[in-house]
């Protein structure tokens, strides 16, 4: 099974190997796309986003890109499920929000700050999900989430990582709103849109490495 909302996608499971290599092409053309090393430095989570929609199209390139992590050798390893509007996503993290406080626990003090806005009053909002009985299924999100920001950088767009509607997606109600099958899980969810203002850069330190 291929991750939901990628049918418009270029390419495909059984892609040919010419047919990965007119993309690849394709992709050097794209306005806004950088080489990994550049986005891999330059991306920053981004808190402040524009207004404006993301088309669907380049949310779709977006999500297969994604989909090219490594995974565990499963069957359809990604469900993805797009919400999109800025009016409707913020009332969803008002509802995130409001859940949190209802299921207090020390790690949901974010939830009484007037300032704290769940979804960033981002216009796109994505969540990646995994099989259930898989226990990988973790770590097999978080490598396409960092595939999906990597490439959202690269196609001139923000994205930023949040944790907090967690608890809320996963809970039985949430599931069956946006409707996330039974037999997935969600792991990680993501803003994206285009940039309304970046956070300056900070440089890190290399990490400390022990040769063996």
């Amino acid at each position: 099974m291929r991750p939901q909302g990628l049918s418009g996608a270029p390419g495909g499971a059984g892609a040919s190997v010419p047919g990965a290599l007119r993309r690849h092409r394709r992709l050097g053309s794209v306005e806004g796309s950088m080489d990994t090393l550049t986005a891999i430095h330059t991306r920053r989570s981004i808190r402040d986003y524009e207004k404006r929609a993301v088309a669907r199209e380049m949310i779709a390139d977006i999500l297969w890109d994604a989909a090219q992590a490594p995974t565990t050798p499963v069957s359809g390893p990604f469900l993805f499920h797009v919400i999109e509007g800025v009016a409707r996503i913020a009332d969803l993290g008002a509802r995130a929000k409001q859940y949190a406080r209802e299921h207090r626990s020390d790690a949901h003090a974010w939830a009484d700050r007037s300032d704290f806005k769940v979804f960033l009053d981002a216009p796109v909002v994505i969540v990646i999900s995994g099989h259930a009985d898989n226990s990988e299924s973790i770590q097999d999100c978080n490598r396409a989430g960092q595939n999906l920001m990597l490439s959202a950088h690269a196609r001139g767009l923000g994205s930023c990582w949040v944790g907090a509607p967690m608890p809320w997606l996963r809970s039985p109600q949430t599931r069956s709103e946006l409707g996330i099958a039974e037999a997935f899980e969600p792991f990680a969810a993501f803003t994206l849109g285009y940039a309304a203002s970046v956070p300056p850069s900070h440089s890190r330190e290399r990490p400390q490495i022990v040769w063996v």
